[in-house]
């Protein structure tokens, strides 16, 4: 006697596994800091203020000595985070926003390369945007080649990479907080940490996106096994 199956079992991208909470909670925080980060950016081109500490006002003048590109780089950036809760965390996918993905995406990628000419913290913080900025377009470019062929599930895990990559940048701002704090000590300035908080940041968030899709993985394989057994039973 064969055991009735629902399309939603049969279908990995219908059949959504919530997200565990540690995951939502760092996407939010994570989307919150990458809007927070940007709306500051283009206070202090706009607005510059006299009395910022000299660490952050030096790094304010860096910024705002090539604003053009700057603004090219986080709007673009800023517009790709606010549209992946709707790609993501809703019940249906909102394909316009999907579909925004693909170039907004390809605009932060390639800004970032030229942002890369003037890097505060030298070869270490370029070398890893190299690597990660690399791997997001690489990651970009598998979703939408996925996306065209109709491959849903592959689509997601690449696109999932894709997004995580990018909110590294967030992850980078709470580990050059505790370099800034603790500079009185260390007499480390941004030049000499920038790097280092880029390579601590872009990795937390790629092992654990990569943690996370390879536990999906082997979850939703052991789905399928199962489906295939109840359909001979």
């Amino acid at each position: 006697m064969k055991t009735s199956v629902s399309s939603n079992d049969r279908n990995p991208v219908a059949a959504r596994a919530a997200a565990p909470l540690w995951l939502l909670i760092g996407f939010w925080v994570s989307i919150a800091i990458s809007v927070a980060v940007v709306v500051r950016r283009l206070v202090a081109i706009v607005h510059p203020s006299q009395s910022a500490p000299p660490q952050l006002a030096a790094l304010d003048a860096a910024f705002a000595s090539h604003a053009a590109l700057t603004v090219a780089h986080i709007v673009p950036a800023m517009a790709f985070v606010l549209l992946t809760p709707f790609v993501f965390l809703c019940r249906i996918e909102a394909a316009w926003a999907e579909r925004l993905l693909f170039p907004l995406g390809a605009v932060v990628g390639i800004t970032a390369y030229a942002m890369n000419t003037y890097s505060i913290g030298g070869w270490v913080e370029r070398s890893a945007v190299l690597l990660f900025n690399t791997l997001f377009l690489f990651s970009l470019a598998r979703a939408y080649g996925y996306m065209r062929q109709g491959e849903h599930l592959l689509k997601r895990r690449w696109m999932t990479r894709a997004v995580g990559i990018l909110l590294g940048i967030a992850t980078t701002r709470p580990v050059m907080g505790i370099f800034f704090a603790t500079s009185r000590w260390t007499h480390l300035e941004p030049r000499q940490f920038f790097g280092i908080a880029f390579w601590i940041g872009f990795s937390i968030n790629t092992i654990a996106v990569e943690l996370w899709l390879h536990s999906r993985g082997r979850q939703s394989q052991a789905e399928r096994m199962a489906v295939r057994s109840a359909t001979h039973l």
